[in-house]
């Protein structure tokens, strides 16, 4: 015989209120599953977009300006330079050594403007861009024939170091009228290679062999330029990215902007 307590259990209001709360609790289960997958949505599309540690260097590198002060420089660095070098021309040179590529900032004998910034590429992995007006050029990516036919250019190709250069003053319509210099440099540190480069060079006619130092880059090198643009000497640049770039405000480029980082890095005075 049933109790009063097992009739009340199994009256037709205890079994709706039970349906009740069984769809409550399935709704509430499904809320909870819904927040837990837009959750997991949410952090897979951030662990997506966060940038990794060479993207963030590329975006602090491209801050970077000629014009700015040197305190300006380091704040955008967020380091002090590793090295520092006094010129003959009164001007000091400051450098970063980092893991990817290497900066030089070149300042007037005052110790306060930036006069040129020079980004030296260490690693091919490192591709940081630059606008110029309508000119954009990429490290490691764009190759010398994209980006522009430089009025003069020197390099060499030696034991233990190597380096090319070709530079444009006055530029037009971009770096504010100013000067731009793309190159390659090579000097045991990281895998840039200066080897298409040479074995270019190389092939190039006696009447085009560069010089191997700025101040020997006169402006008489159309001549030059033409043999680096046909072949066989004109084939590395088409194919080679730049791997350096030098920019100024300045309406000339000078030699001392042009300092082979793995000198700098031997003294720090």
């Amino acid at each position: 015989m049933d109790t009063g307590d097992q009739a009340e259990s199994n009256s037709p209001a205890a079994g709706r209120h039970g349906r009740k709360w069984k769809t409550v609790e399935r709704l509430l289960g499904a809320l909870a599953a819904l927040i837990a997958v837009i959750g997991g949505g949410v952090w897979a599309v951030q662990t997506i977009a966060k940038d990794t540690a060479v993207e963030k260097e590329q975006k602090l590198v491209q801050q970077l300006r000629p014009g700015h002060t040197l305190d300006r420089a380091i704040e955008i660095m967020n380091d002090k330079p590793h090295f520092t070098k006094r010129l003959a021309s009164g001007n000091r040179l400051y450098q970063y050594n980092r893991k990817w590529e290497r900066i030089q900032l070149l300042v007037d004998p005052d110790n306060i403007t930036v006069l040129s910034v020079g980004v030296y590429a260490d690693r091919t992995e490192f591709l940081p861009s630059f606008s110029f007006g309508p000119l954009r050029l990429t490290i490691n990516r764009t190759p010398y024939a994209k980006a522009f036919v430089g009025d003069r250019m020197f390099g060499y190709c030696g034991v233990h170091s190597s380096s090319y250069f070709e530079y444009q003053e006055r530029l037009p319509d971009a770096a504010e009228a100013g000067s731009l210099a793309v190159g390659i440099h090579e000097s045991g540190r990281g895998n840039t290679s200066m080897r298409p480069v040479c074995a270019g060079l190389g092939k190039a006619p006696d009447d085009c062999v560069l010089p191997s130092e700025f101040k020997e880059a006169d402006a008489s090198t159309s001549d030059r330029t033409a043999c680096l643009t046909s072949p066989p000497a004109g084939a590395f640049r088409k194919s080679v990215p730049i791997a350096a770039l030098v920019v100024t405000k300045q309406p000339e480029m000078t030699e001392d902007m042009f300092q082979p980082p793995y000198e700098v890095s031997l003294g720090n005075d």
